[in-house]
């Protein structure tokens, strides 16, 4: 929670964000107004009255609660994540990965394998893909399960084609996830070695959505020892996908971010490290 007091919070947020409205899509100019209307003037008014918000001012709601890291609002996160809204899941999912923590973490995994909508295991994967504040213990736990589902899919039921479809995205969240989960672990250790080959194994998926994250999860990393295996994805797979580009474009970037973290040139040799 931020230092400021309670009540500044919501001045300040709503201050900062009122002119990015046009930006971000949300109202945040007509939040303000309802949280006037009902008296809310503070976090812990925030808590209490949620419910009593219609659906748009929630988001902001939801904002503010990941913005600030309230971890009391994690009941209602949790509740949301599970929700059929059509955004409401996504900004709860973003908000619990920004409060983070290793109880965070296993609850998270919990719901992995307490449900088995596929569209639960989508929303949680996301909470995941964003969790920060872990122990090394909690990071090398979320790696193998991050494995686990980039390589195998969700263990979600799958019936119909948008399932599939959307199976795919989860095992792309998964190997997007291990950009952030390798991040916690010791370049040296076996988990993380093992955590990078899952991202080579992953680069000549049948789904470009995976092959693309582990593409950009291998650039966030900067492994020089994955500048090949990019470079050929450069030349070779031109394959769209919706709203982020070719898979090539972003194989290209990975290449760009790992020679500039490396100061590396064309014809350097590349090392594990």
């Amino acid at each position: 929670m931020s230092s400021l007091n309670d009540h500044q919070l919501l001045k300040t947020f709503f201050a900062e964000k009122m002119p990015q409205q046009t930006e971000s899509g949300i109202n945040f100019v007509k939040a303000e107004r309802i949280f006037r209307k009902l008296q809310i003037e503070s976090i812990k008014h925030l808590l209490e009255r949620f419910d009593q918000l219609d659906f748009k001012s929630q988001q902001v709601a939801v904002r503010i609660f990941g913005e600030f890291e309230v971890a009391k609002s994690l009941p209602i996160l949790f509740q949301g994540l599970c929700s059929r809204g059509s955004s409401l899941p996504g900004l709860c999912g973003s908000a619990i990965g920004s409060i983070g923590g290793d109880q965070v973490l296993k609850k998270l995994l919990q719901l992995l394998s307490q449900h088995s909508e596929i569209r639960i295991h989508y929303h949680v994967l996301y909470a995941l893909k964003w969790i920060d504040k872990l122990s090394v213990d909690a990071a090398r736990i979320l790696t193998e399960r991050f494995c686990e589902i980039a390589l195998n899919g969700p263990s979600a039921e799958v019936v119909t084609d948008w399932d599939r479809q959307i199976g795919d995205c989860c095992r792309g969240m998964a190997a997007e996830g291990l950009s952030h989960s390798l991040d916690y672990l010791d370049r040296r250790t076996k988990d993380y070695r093992n955590g990078v080959n899952v991202l080579f194994r992953l680069l000549t998926d049948d789904s470009a959505g995976v092959r693309s994250d582990a593409a950009y999860s291998l650039g966030y990393l900067k492994e020089t020892r994955a500048l090949e295996k990019l470079a050929l994805l450069v030349e070779t797979d031109n394959e769209v996908c919706p709203g982020i580009g070719t898979v090539s474009s972003i194989a290209a970037e990975s290449i760009e971010w790992i020679r500039q973290h490396h100061k590396l040139q064309d014809g350097d040799s590349d090392t594990f490290q």
